[in-house]
């Protein structure tokens, strides 16, 4: 802090009963812009050249007074200890209003505060903090241009402010311009672009309120984008094989118009609010149901007595072709109960449909038609034999379901007569493990 002091140490000190001539020599032979007086003992105060001018100009009236008693005292607010930094001693001046003095060892007074010296001080100050800043927005902007994605901050007007220099290429490649980024950054939807050279990016905005501008980044789903593609490939492969299996061309028509619906519960009503309308999703629920039987026949469930995979199969593409559904559009609030069917009806209806056009045999015929009902619900002469695929069937079913309509991953894992199922929704509520014998017909399940 010495570089901001007026004066430095050893400033001169004079009795309290000095006159101010003896106070004038003093200033004059000191370095100094100051002389310190001890007005008593502890307590000190001090003149400087403008109020030694002062008293001497009003002559003999100015000379009857000891310095003790016309000095300026020095109070504690007014010290500030040398060691002090350019910021502190500013934030000093702002609080108290005026320059202070400052302290050295053992609370000696060492000086007093330079303007001049202050501003110069400030201006060196206020350069090397621009330059730090530089280098830290320099740091940054490299540092944003190694991202391995795109990062643009957007004004509302859809004006891009920065950008690092794989968002600009993925802009200019992908003809983003402000409109585009208007529309970005308006729906707060993440869309999808296409490179010229084939790359797919997801642009995603967010908005930095204080800023009031928008953060928009582009992730690279290449390889996402891709491997959804093959998905969608395969499962046409599969859907176009089953379709070819099929005994009559009006089984596929059948299934694929029967629709299934998407849907949010309300406990507190038990209404439902329609949340999505699946076509083919009756089609889509048989696919799924016939992937579960290939996954349970590979861990070598159908090697079991009393497990029939073709007369399973039979059933799954049969057992909904009696079913109907209501007329709903998104956004509708029903009561279950009041607008679907009870389940039972379009499983007697599809069995007796399936018995009559496809000549199908007692098992077929005895899953297709009690597989919506629950175990202790069965007629007295279902045959016992078929309890392990009824098991079986009635727990595919209802995974199937949840496959097709809440896109639940279901991992099944078998041993023996015992089947492990883990299902994870998207809707929580409906995560569930599940722990089942197709033989004894125990059964648990545990909300995850």
């Amino acid at each position: 802090m010495g570089d901001i002091l007026g004066d430095r140490c050893d400033l001169p000190v004079v009795p309290p009963d000095a006159g101010l001539k003896e106070v004038a020599k003093a200033l004059l032979e000191s370095e100094g812009a100051l002389v310190i007086v001890e007005k008593e003992e502890g307590v000190y105060g001090y003149f400087d050249g403008k109020s030694i001018i002062k008293w001497l100009l009003m002559g003999d009236e100015g000379s009857k007074f000891k310095t003790k008693d016309i000095a300026v005292l020095i109070k504690d607010e007014d010290k500030l200890e040398s060691s002090m930094d350019v910021e502190a001693v500013v934030e000093r001046i702002n609080k108290c209003g005026s320059l202070p003095l400052f302290t050295g060892k053992e609370g000696r007074i060492t000086g007093r505060l330079s303007p001049d010296k202050l501003m110069g001080e400030l201006a060196k100050w206020h350069d090397e903090e621009r330059k730090k800043r530089k280098d830290a927005e320099y740091l940054i902007e490299a540092i944003i241009d190694f991202l391995p994605f795109g990062v643009a901050l957007v004004s509302e007007v859809g004006e891009v402010i920065r950008a690092n220099k794989l968002a600009m290429e993925i802009m200019s490649e992908s003809s983003i311009g402000t409109e585009e980024m208007k529309a970005i950054i308006k729906d707060n939807k993440r869309k999808v672009f296409t490179t010229k050279a084939g790359t797919y990016y997801r642009a995603h905005s967010n908005i930095l309120r204080k800023a009031n501008y928008f953060l928009v980044t582009f992730a690279d789903i290449t390889a996402e984008y891709t491997m959804v593609e093959k998905l969608r490939s395969s499962q046409s492969e599969v859907e176009a094989a089953f379709s070819i299996m099929l005994p009559d061309q009006r089984i596929e028509t059948r299934l694929k118009s029967i629709v299934e619906y998407m849907d949010e519960y309300d406990e507190s009503t038990d209404m439902i609010k329609i949340t999505g309308v699946i076509k083919n999703g009756c089609f889509r629920h048989v696919i799924n149901m016939l992937k579960l039987i290939a996954d349970a026949s590979r861990q070598g469930l159908m090697e079991l007595p009393g497990m029939d995979k073709n007369a399973l199969v039979q059933a799954t593409v049969l057992h909904d072709i009696g079913k109907v559904q209501p007329d709903l559009k998104i956004g509708d609030m029903v009561n279950p109960k009041e607008v679907f069917e009870k389940s039972h009806l379009h499983a007697f209806r599809g069995a007796d449909l399936s018995r009559a056009l496809y000549n199908i045999d007692d098992k077929v015929y005895w899953l297709i038609k009690y597989h919506h009902h629950v175990e202790n619900e069965l007629p007295f002469d279902f045959p016992g034999h078929l309890l392990p695929m009824y098991r079986f069937f009635r727990l595919i079913d209802g995974l199937s379901a949840g496959i097709t309509r809440r896109g639940s991953k279901v991992a099944m894992k078998i041993r023996g007569t015992r089947i492990y199922v883990k299902e994870e929704s998207s809707s929580p509520s409906y995560n569930q493990e599940i722990e089942m014998d197709i033989y004894t017909g125990f059964f648990a399940s545990r909300k995850q």
